[in-house]
Order: structure tokens, then sequence, then C-alpha cells
């Protein structure tokens, strides 16, 4: 098997072999060298054999970039002829669709009217791994948004762990101490954290071939399936109410508010108001993560905030299941949008220095 084309910007070429069945067919393909650098999808082709008709097409991943480390060495030397050596190790920063936990609440000091009482209710960021691949690592059950530079400083971790019932306290499970809630502004990359990029992803999502795009409050979305998950983007409100099950990668731009035994497999993205609400009985169920951000005044106008805004969380009522983090159902899912993240106007972060004996 040979990829060719995609725009390659650094030589590392990805390669693969397919796999014959029983039958003489090709069963299977399997990715030696996943490479690096494609700007888009290569080609794939399949020779040799004795066989002939088989085709095949490759996804590239378009989710988070954690950059590159440069070691840059510099000498100078004088005229009398005395020399120096130093070394830095500098780290260009993270960009593109970072999901950290099961629960994101992107923004400082968040809203949070109501948090589950219910002895069955979870949220969860340990890896659900439906479909028994590579497991992720552990990650917080809900991250938390504190600018460690912001003046005044904010309390959006306290103000989550405030808000859990005491009773409660162990059913949030994941990374760090319990309940797990960690600050993730760190983890987030420039783009996750940023209006501007936040909007950029959430355009590429309404733009992705095969998309369905609601206006405000439609009466029905489409819910694809477990073999054809569904992109959706709602610009405005969403109510979700009954029993639907719904697969994919969804977007509301309003306020998402569920009643009754919802489930959604998959991404689900409230960014622009950054308003979630859930009301009533009933067992309502995520598996994959869900991401909250304000980025903007209100979806009507866009007028796209300096800095992310404060998101509401409000899950008043009964019920049991909860929020669960599957990456079955996040970096699987990914690829679907066909999203290269803006570049870095951000300088290398500088993360050593030395000076070397020369």
């Amino acid at each position: 098997m040979t990829l060719t084309g995609g725009g390659l910007a650094v030589t590392t070429t990805a390669t693969a072999t397919a796999n014959l069945s029983y039958t003489n067919t090709v069963s299977a393909i399997t990715l030696i060298n996943r490479g690096l650098g494609y700007r888009s999808n290569p080609t794939v082709s399949i020779t040799g054999g004795g066989g002939t008709g088989a085709t095949a097409r490759s996804s590239r991943a378009y989710g988070y970039d954690y950059g590159r480390v440069y070691l840059i060495t510099s000498m100078s030397q004088t005229r009398s002829g005395a020399r120096g050596m130093a070394q830095a190790e500098l780290a260009s920063p993270v960009i593109g669709a970072v999901f950290p936990a099961a629960l994101t609440l992107n923004g400082p000091n968040p809203t949070i009217e109501d948090m589950p009482n219910s002895n069955v209710y979870k949220i969860d960021g340990t890896d659900k791994n439906s479909c028994s691949g590579l497991q992720d690592p552990l990650r917080p059950a809900i991250g938390g948004f504190d600018n460690p530079d912001a003046d005044p400083a904010t309390n959006s971790v306290d103000t989550i762990i405030d808000a859990i019932p005491d009773a409660r306290l162990d059913h949030y499970i994941g990374l760090g101490d319990t309940p797990s809630v960690v600050n993730v502004y760190g983890s987030l990359g420039e783009t996750f954290r940023t209006p501007w990029g936040l909007k950029d992803f959430i355009d590429h999502v309404a733009g992705t071939t095969g998309a369905y795009v609601y206006g405000n409050n439609p009466g029905s979305i489409n819910l694809g399936s477990a073999a054809s998950p569904s992109v959706v983007y709602v610009d405005g409100d969403l109510r979700l109410s009954g029993n639907p099950s719904g697969y994919g990668i969804l977007v509301v731009t309003g306020t998402l508010e569920m009643k009754g035994s919802f489930q959604w497999h998959g991404i689900v993205l409230v960014v622009g108001d950054g308003k979630v609400e859930y009301s009533g009985g009933g067992v309502p169920e995520i598996d994959g993560t869900v991401f909250v951000s304000k980025i903007w005044d209100n979806y009507t106008d866009k007028n796209l905030l300096g800095e992310v805004g404060t998101p509401s969380f409000d899950w008043n009522g009964g019920g049991g299941n909860g929020i669960y983090y599957d990456h079955c159902w996040v970096q699987n899912l990914i690829p679907m949008i066909e999203y290269d993240a803006p570049p870095s106007t951000r300088p290398l972060k500088i993360l050593s220095t030395r000076t070397v004996s020369y």
C-alpha cells in the first residue's frame, strides 16, 4: 500500500499494509506509521498480491496538535577569541480541538444553579472505551477554567466543587482528588480557550459536507446512528425531551435544554451562549464529552467577547446515569470535521535555557 499527496509539509510518510482474508479479498489494513505533516487526506493505492480492484480512502485526524519542541544552540566569539555557547528549548503552542474532561466548563466563574443529588448519577473521566481500543489516560470528571494570570483571580474550580452535594462528592470520578474537578486551562491550547478559536471550529462544523444545520428551536434533529454518526449544528436553542438517542457531533449555539431520558454518544458542544439546562427525572446519559463555553453576547448578534465568558450549567432533578468520557465517541469522531486550526500568533514558549561548555 502507498499513501501519496496530502500536502505533506514534513517528510514523514505514512505507511500501511493490506491483509488478506481466507476468501482472497482484502479484509483489513494495518497502519504501520501514521506519518506527520499532512494538510489534506492522502490518496491510497493498493497494488501487488496478484489481485485487482481493492480500494481504500484515508482520513486525516483534524484534532489537537501538541506542537513541537525545538532545541536551539547558539555560539558567540569575541575579538579576543573568547567563546561561549548557550541552548534553549522552545515549544510551539497547543492548537486544535482539545476535549480535556468528561465535562468541560470552559470559562471563568461558571454559573451553576444545581448539580444532581441522585444516588446513581455520575460524571466519570475514566475512558469507557466502548470500542475496545487503546484506552485513553484518566481525565478529570469536570474541567474548570482558571487562568493563572487573571486579574482579579477567578475561582472556577472552587465554584464547581461547592455546587456538588456533599453526599455525592465521590460520584465525580477521574484524574486528581475526589471530587475530580481540575483546572484544565493549561491543556486547552490556544484554539479552545479563545472566542475566535472556538468560533472558527464551530463554523467548520456547520460547513462540514453532509452536516445537518438547523435554525433556532428545531422541532427535531437528525440523530444519526452508531454505524453512521451525524454532524448536527443548531444555530440557536435546542430542546430534547423524551427518549431520543443520538450519535455524532452536536453543536448548540444557544441553550441546550434536556428532559427525560435523552442520550447522546459523541461530542456535545454548547458553544455560543454557553448554557446547559436539564430538568426532570429519567436516565439521561452522554457517552463521549460535553464542552460548554460562552464566546459571544448572544446567538443572534454573535458579537464575540474579548475573552471567553461565564458558562452556565444547571442540572436539576432526579434520575441517574450521567456523563461518561469515551474516546471512541470523541477522538474517533473528530476527523469527521475537516478542520485546520488557525496558525498561532504567539511567540514560542521558553521551556529551559542553559550555558554549554565549549
